[in-house]
């Protein structure tokens, strides 16, 4: 996990006092569950931290331009990953009066890090499958062609392709209890 320290120094003793950033974030990654999103630039922040007298508040938004394999046809794609962060964050021995499910970080050396608020923030946002589109044909399941680019040579039978194709031929006995109605 990187770091992006905020300088909050100025605003240490000041109850309202808030500090601008807006910079670039580098992160070569995120990874989240079994997906990797590769970066194609910084992370773009643009966050507000404010001394609020019990702790410091960090929101904002970010933006994070990104490469992702699409879940059904495996080619690369780019995309950005957009979300609102938000971190709180207290001076060490001020931590008593919190919540015992309150997360925060710790101001250290007058400055507190937004880099674990701001991979959260971009690992909310990031598809659990990613799609290059939403129409996406994947590939053939027997030889691995991309449909996308157009049907392959498999032979195909198409009442094989159902959900329920494993249960054809099965028998219920219902025509012989039909059989029997009449």
């Amino acid at each position: 996990m990187g770091s992006l320290t905020v300088d909050v120094t100025p605003i240490l003793e000041v109850t309202g006092g808030s500090v601008d950033v807006e910079t670039g974030y580098d992160i070569p990654s995120l990874v989240v569950g079994d997906e990797t999103f590769t970066a194609r630039g910084p992370v773009s922040v643009a966050a507000t931290v404010t001394n609020t007298g019990a702790g410091f508040v960090a929101s904002g938004s970010v933006t994070f331009p990104a490469t992702a394999q699409c879940a059904r046809c495996l080619k690369d794609f780019e995309l950005d990953l957009s979300g609102e962060v938000e971190g709180f964050y207290v001076r060490h021995g001020h931590d008593r009066d919190l919540p015992d499910d309150q997360e925060f970080g710790y101001v250290e050396d007058g400055a507190v890090d937004l880099g674990a608020a701001i991979e959260s923030a971009l690992a909310l946002e990031a598809p659990f499958a990613p799609l290059h589109s939403a129409d996406c044909k994947g590939l053939c399941p027997e030889c691995g062609a991309d449909l996308n680019e157009g049907p392959c040579a498999c032979p195909r039978d198409e009442d094989a392709d159902g959900p329920f194709a494993a249960l054809q031929g099965y028998d219920t006995g219902e025509a012989e209890a039909d059989a029997g109605d009449e």
